[in-house]
Parts: C-alpha cells; sequence; structure tokens
C-alpha cells in the first residue's frame, strides 16, 4: 500500500479496532494473541473488535491458528506494518483505540510505536522491561502525548505490574499511625521441570547494560524531581548475600526495572498526592481515588532474586557477573546473544521454553515490609519496629503471567477510559493502582496475600 493512502482516510473516522496486538508473531506475542482471544466478545468484555499486525502475514496467519487451537481460527484482520515504516505505523495507529506493543528489544524497535501513538492519540501498553527505553520516551514523547490524548504506558507485564501493585498491596495494610520504611520484593521462580526464560528478557539485560551511561547521562540531563517523604533513616546496605528465614531463601540484589518502574510512580505520586485525575471522572470516581491514594504510603524499595540453596544464588551472581562484564563492548554482547544457553548457565536459550516446560512453572514475589507501628515517633527511632509481609503468586513470568497482566490493562483501559489520565506517557501504577486491575488479575489466576504481620525487636 502507497504512503498516499495512509492520509487519505478521513480524521473524524472512529476507529475499527478496539485494540491492534503488534509483533503478535512473537514468542510472547503469541501468547498475548492466546490470552486475548479469551475476551473476544464475551458479553461482559469491552473486548469486541482486535487485529493483529507485523511484518510477516504469513506468520500471524500461523499464530492466530496456534492460539485458536483447537477451535477455528476466528476472521480477525491480519494487518501489515514494520517499526521501520513510520507510515505503516500511523496507518495502524489511525485504525485503533489502542496499541499492544510485543515487538522489542524496545532499545531497538520501540520509539517508532511510542512516537506514532503519541503524535496520533492512539493509547498505547507494552510489556517493555527497559528502564532507559522508558525514561527517554518519557522525556521525549510525555508533552506531546498529553497534548493529543495518547495514554502511554510501559511495563505491563511480569515487568513491572506484580511489584507495582505487589508494594501498594503491602503499603495499604500500614494503617493508622503505622507507617512503612522499606519494602523489599523477594522473586523466587519456580518449576517441576526446568526453568527456561524468555530469551527477550536475556537480550534487555544485555543491552540494559550497553544503555547504562546513556541512562546516567539522561537522568542528570532532567530537573531534579520530588522525592516521597519517607520516616525513618535512609536502610542499611545489608550483606551481598541475604538469607531470609521467614520465607526460605536465600537472595542477592536484582537490578531490575522494578525498582525503577515503582521510583517513577512514587515521585509521581509525591507531585499528585490524589493520582492523576481521569478524562471525565465522575464525582464518585473521583472519590474512589482519593480514597485509594490516602491509604498507599511510600517507602524504600528495591528487588532480590531468591533461591531456596546457597549454590542457586552463587548461579545468579555468576550469570550476573558474564552479562555485566561482557555486555560493556560489542564483541561482549555478541558472545551473550550468540550463546545465550551458556552464558546463562542454561536459563535462556534462543528458541525459548517447550510449552510444557511454560504450563509447569510459577513464579512467588515476596514483599518483606519493616517500618514502624507510630510513624508520629519514629524519626526517634533508629531502627523499624514492625514487619508486615505479602505476597504475589502468579504462573510462569514471560509467557503467561504478562500476556494475563497486559490483556486485562487492555481491559481496564477500554472499559474505564474516562476514570484514566487524558494523556502522557507514566509508568503502570500511577495509572492502574486506583482501577480494580487486581480484582481482575486475582480473576485470572494471579493472588495477593497478607502473609504476616508482627512486632520486631528494634
Amino acid at each position: 500500500m502507497e504512503a498516499n493512502s495512509y492520509q487519505s482516510q478521513p480524521v473524524s473516522q472512529p476507529p475499527l479496532y478496539d485494540l491492534i496486538i503488534l509483533g503478535a508473531s512473537g514468542f510472547t506475542g503469541k501468547y498475548v494473541v492466546k490470552e486475548a482471544l479469551k475476551f473476544l466478545n464475551v458479553p461482559s468484555s469491552p473486548l469486541k473488535s482486535l487485529a493483529l499486525a507485523g511484518r510477516n502475514p504469513t506468520k500471524l496467519a500461523q499464530t492466530l491458528k496456534w492460539a485458536s487451537h483447537p477451535d477455528h481460527p476466528p476472521p480477525i484482520p491480519i494487518l501489515t506494518a514494520d517499526t521501520t515504516d513510520p507510515a505503516s505505523l500511523h496507518h495502524l495507529c489511525s485504525q485503533s483505540k489502542l496499541i499492544l506493543n510485543c515487538v522489542g528489544p524496545f532499545r531497538l524497535l520501540g520509539e517508532p510505536v511510542v512516537a506514532a501513538c503519541a503524535e496520533t492519540g492512539c493509547d498505547y501498553l507494552d510489556i517493555c522491561g527497559e528502564p532507559e527505553f522508558m525514561e527517554r520516551m518519557e522525556v521525549k514523547y510525555h508533552e506531546k502525548a498529553m497534548e493529543t490524548g495518547s495514554l502511554v504506558v510501559s511495563a505491563c507485564g511480569f515487568d513491572s505490574v506484580p511489584a507495582e501493585l505487589g508494594w501498594m498491596f503491602n503499603s495499604r495494610h500500614w494503617v493508622g499511625p503505622a507507617a512503612p520504611n522499606q519494602i523489599e520484593a523477594y522473586l523466587s521462580l519456580e518449576s517441576e521441570k526446568r526453568i527456561v526464560g524468555n530469551f527477550g528478557t536475556y537480550e534487555s539485560a544485555v543491552l540494559g547494560v550497553a544503555n547504562v551511561e546513556q541512562l546516567v547521562e539522561l537522568r542528570r540531563s532532567r530537573p531534579k524531581r520530588a522525592r516521597p517523604a519517607i520516616p525513618g533513616p535512609f536502610p542499611t546496605k545489608g550483606p551481598m548475600i541475604d538469607h531470609q528465614k521467614e520465607i526460605g531463601l536465600w537472595a542477592v540484589k536484582l537490578p531490575s526495572a522494578d525498582s525503577v518502574v515503582v521510583r517513577r510512580t512514587l515521585t509521581t505520586l509525591t507531585e499528585n498526592p490524589r493520582g492523576l485525575p481521569g478524562l471525565n471522572e465522575s464525582p464518585e470516581q473521583i472519590e474512589k481515588r482519593d480514597a485509594f491514594w490516602s491509604t498507599v504510603k511510600p517507602a524504600h524499595f528495591g528487588v532480590k532474586l531468591g533461591s531456596k540453596t546457597l549454590l542457586g544464588v552463587f548461579r545468579f551472581i555468576a550469570v550476573g557477573m558474564f552479562i555485566g562484564l561482557l555486555g560493556r563492548n560489542a564483541i561482549g554482547r555478541w558472545l551473550l546473544l550468540k550463546f545465550p544457553s551458556f552464558f546463562s548457565l542454561g536459563w535462556f536459550r534462543k528458541k525459548g521454553p517447550s510449552d510444557d516446560e511454560v504450563r509447569s512453572a510459577s513464579f512467588k514475589m515476596w514483599f518483606v515490609g519493616r517500618g514502624f507501628s507510630d510513624m508520629n515517633v519514629s524519626q526517634d527511632k533508629k531502627k523499624p519496629d514492625m514487619e508486615i509481609i505479602t505476597r504475589v503468586v502468579g504462573p510462569e513470568i514471560g509467557y503467561l503471567t504478562t500476556p494475563i497482566i497486559l490483556v486485562q490493562c487492555a481491559r481496564i483501559l477500554l472499559s474505564h477510559r474516562d476514570n484514566l489520565p487524558k494523556g502522557g506517557v507514566f509508568p503502570p501504577g500511577i495509572v492502574f493502582g486506583p482501577t480494580d486491575l487486581q480484582e481482575q488479575l486475582e480473576q485470572n489466576g494471579i493472588s495477593f496475600d497478607l502473609i504476616s504481620k508482627k512486632s520486631i525487636l528494634a
């Protein structure tokens, strides 16, 4: 199709589709299609029309057939679009209320899609876990997206919704004068078979190391933003390897996107204590939003990767050293990406996990909150005197949990668009925190539980 025909559609024409899944034939994309089909034309679902988009129509048709099995594929349009062709992306955005972007690595392929959405006013969700990309998109496109009414939200998968909703869930258990000082997340990946990760996640980690300097420069170039007021002293660094007897894990710090995303939400909340106003909220919804955010208390946040054995933690450290050392130069990155199974000690491979390996895997994310039983006297105390442990549990992170979360975020956006911000580039917590996203996830296999609440020796 010629570029001229992209511009021939009337501007006022309503979108043809509720959403378009871009990159639908990729490893994660095909599972997103499978999850979305569960809610297509279901009476309680706002999803009445969708299309698949990508570079290769044949692969997209095969994806639709795989995702529909054992049923016949529904008559879903297949559209051709390429992230290197801005005209095709603009045309795509003009046809849909919402784009779900599954095309990674986002550092290399994501910006043209965000740009097209921000320019056309189309809403955008993705499954990115790359901090530099997310922060760069906020810098470059936030103002334009606010102007056009495009709501751009990255990290709407396992990165970083369990962390966002998980710390809020823990925080909201600190009632009355009690307040958290620190909430640490401990991630445990479990499987009846061997654990095999998404190659895209591994690739993002490798490219993230390559991008560290750009991220530092980007942050230095931005104005200082508000910091949340957290009671008590700044937490001590602690040992390199942490043994949490309460939850049965050995753990090491994980330099993940989750910590960055949670901090962005906390910063936005500090600047907007009542949350972000919706496009066209009712008085009842404004009251509901105010009530929700009044129960969320800020805390220092970090993530650690946990194992039931000390040997497992040493494996984490070894893989982290490989990526950290080799990811700094082009030859090292080539080696890491050419031989992922070797350098990840078998955790990642290019072809990804089998369907059986996906079905047998799960995750537990423990949130250990420590703080003060009375925040009014916390400044005089050097150590917390109260501990609250909560937990988020769900299926395999890359191919099951991520599609579940992305599709539920899309359903909420389509159902309650008037209650969400008009436009702008935001992390998921500040947008979806006051919605019923947690309840929707609980209905789709992801649980949130209070494990314990107790006093500790100060």
